[in-house]
Formats: structure tokens, C-alpha cells, sequence
């Protein structure tokens, strides 16, 4: 839009200037063509007093008059050139706002672009700890309002989850398990909690959590993992090969649940005296369901 407007303005300009300067031009042709004719006239003068038409007085004043229209018309030309020169000056000048213009655009421009950019980046800054537990915080605030919001609770037992605060994250997974106590996802986050806060051992509560979940999802693929933990942990190797193996036939070969549970099973072979099935993956997993990222242990 600003581009048209400096076009349309330049062409306003034009439409008054360029008349006037072609009327300079004819004009500049009408003084040439005055010159010839005083010329012409000089020299029939000059022819008169030759043949003693005129005499010298007479030719002298006529000679003086027409002199006299020649230094007038003279004056005027230079009072038409200086105006032209005065038009061309405008001409000259209305390209110059044009290019001024064109250059204050694209610099205005490149400045709110940059300010765009510092505005947007000091709307997003680096989201800091403290401002990640002041929204865990609110968002605990918020749930004491709307006790029912079961999506709450498993939202802020995720986030107490990232942060490794384990006791707080097992409360909000009891509170969301209790108003959705069939909810297979949430009875197997709520038994991990529970068995970080107590040095990661299935044991007891957890364990009978997690065989809450599986009678609820028997193909639950962690809570298949953590059972398998559970029967690892009380030394029930035979169980926790077989809760891993129906965990290999439910995932792709290349999972990395897939590659944690044949690597667990080979653990559990080599401890039970059972016959090695397969060769054993070297590939552990870390504390990746106690951060969120709902990865099996492979170190019970």
C-alpha cells in the first residue's frame, strides 16, 4: 500500500509538471524561430539603405528598434529558461522524495521487523525452575477448587513426576485413581510412584496396583514391565520371564520396551539357572517412567 501511494503521487506531480515543461519547449522554439525572422529583417534594412530606399537615419532607427525587440525577446527567453530550469528542479526533487521515501520504507520497515523480533522474544523467555513449580503450584491451587478433575490430578501427578517429587506425585495419582479407580494408566503411574518413594521396590502396595491394572488392561505394556520387576524382585524369576515375554509379542522387536525386556529376561535366565532364549541385548533403560517417559526398568 505505501508503494502505491508514493506511485500515485509521483504520478499527481508529473501531471502538473510535464504539461509546463512542454510548453517550455515550445517556447524555446518560438524564440529560435523570432531570432531567424529579426535576422531576415536586419538584412532587408541593410538592402534598403543599399538602394537608397531608406536613408542612414532612417535605417538607423529602424535598426535601433529592432534591436530594441531583439534584446527584449532575449530577456525573455532567459526568464523562460530560468522557470524551465526552476521545473526541472521540481522534477528533480519529486525523484528524490520518491527515493527517500522508498528509503525510509524499507528502513522503518527492517526496524519494526527487528522490534517484532525483540518483542517476541522477550514475550518467551527461557521458561526458569522457578517459574515451572510456581505453575505446579497453581495448578495444585487450581485442583483444590475442582476436587472432581480427574485430568488435574493426573496432570499434577505427571508434573510432581518431572520434578522427582515422588511423594507428592503418588498423593495426586491416589486422588486420581480414586474418582477413576478402573483406569489401568493411572494404577500403573500411581504403583511406579509409589515404588520410587520407597527406593524403587515393587513390593507390597505397588505391586498390588500394578495386578489391579493388568486385570483391568492385561496388555498394558508398563504395567506388564513393572509386574515383571515385581516377580524379579521376590526372586520369582520364572514370572518375570513370562510377564516380559508377553510384553516382546505386543511390540516391535526394534521397541526399546522390546530391547529393555529381552535384556531383563536374560538377567533373570542367568540368575534362575533357566535355559537361555535368544541372545541377551546389552541395552539398559534408565529411570525414564520415574521422569515421565513411561520407560520399563531393566534393572529391578
Amino acid at each position: 500500500m505505501f508503494l502505491i501511494m508514493v506511485g500515485v503521487l509521483i504520478a499527481v506531480a508529473l501531471f502538473f509538471v510535464v504539461p509546463i515543461l512542454f510548453k517550455a519547449a515550445r517556447g524555446n522554439v518560438d524564440m529560435e524561430v523570432d531570432t531567424n525572422i529579426y535576422r531576415d529583417q536586419l538584412r532587408e534594412l541593410d538592402a534598403d539603405l543599399a538602394a537608397g530606399t531608406l536613408n542612414k537615419e532612417q535605417h538607423r532607427r529602424a535598426r535601433r528598434e529592432l534591436e530594441n525587440r531583439v534584446r527584449e525577446n532575449s530577456a525573455s527567453a532567459d526568464e523562460k529558461n530560468a522557470s524551465s530550469a526552476g521545473r526541472w528542479l521540481v522534477v528533480a526533487g519529486v525523484g528524490m522524495i520518491a527515493l527517500l521515501a522508498l528509503a525510509l520504507y524499507f528502513m522503518l520497515g527492517k526496524q519494526a521487523e527487528n522490534s517484532h523480533d525483540k518483542q517476541a522474544a522477550e514475550q518467551s523467555p527461557n521458561v526458569t525452575q522457578a517459574q515451572i513449580n510456581a505453575m505446579v503450584e497453581g495448578l495444585a491451587q487450581r485442583l483444590k477448587d475442582k476436587p472432581d478433575d480427574v485430568e488435574g490430578w493426573a496432570m499434577l501427578g505427571r508434573s510432581y513426576t518431572t520434578l522427582r517429587r515422588f511423594s507428592d506425585a503418588s498423593a495426586a495419582y491416589a486422588r486420581a485413581v480414586a474418582l477413576m479407580p478402573g483406569n489401568a494408566e493411572l494404577l500403573t503411574e500411581y504403583a511406579d510412584v509409589l515404588a520410587m518413594t520407597n527406593g524403587r521396590n515393587m513390593q507390597g502396595e505397588p505391586e498390588k496396583i500394578i495386578l489391579r491394572a493388568l486385570q483391568s488392561d492385561p496388555v498394558n505394556i508398563k504395567a506388564l514391565a513393572l509386574a515383571g520387576t515385581a516377580a524379579f524382585q521376590r526372586q520369582d524369576y520364572r514370572s518375570a520371564i513370562e510377564l516380559w515375554q508377553k510384553l516382546l509379542k505386543l511390540v516391535p522387536p526394534e521397541d526399546q520396551w522390546a530391547r529393555t525386556a529381552s535384556a531383563n529376561i536374560s538377567q533373570a535366565q542367568g540368575l534362575s539357572g533357566l535355559p537361555l532364549s535368544g541372545q541377551p541385548f546389552a541395552v539398559r533403560a534408565n529411570e525414564g517412567a520415574a521422569r515421565g517417559k513411561s520407560m520399563p526398568r531393566a534393572e529391578p
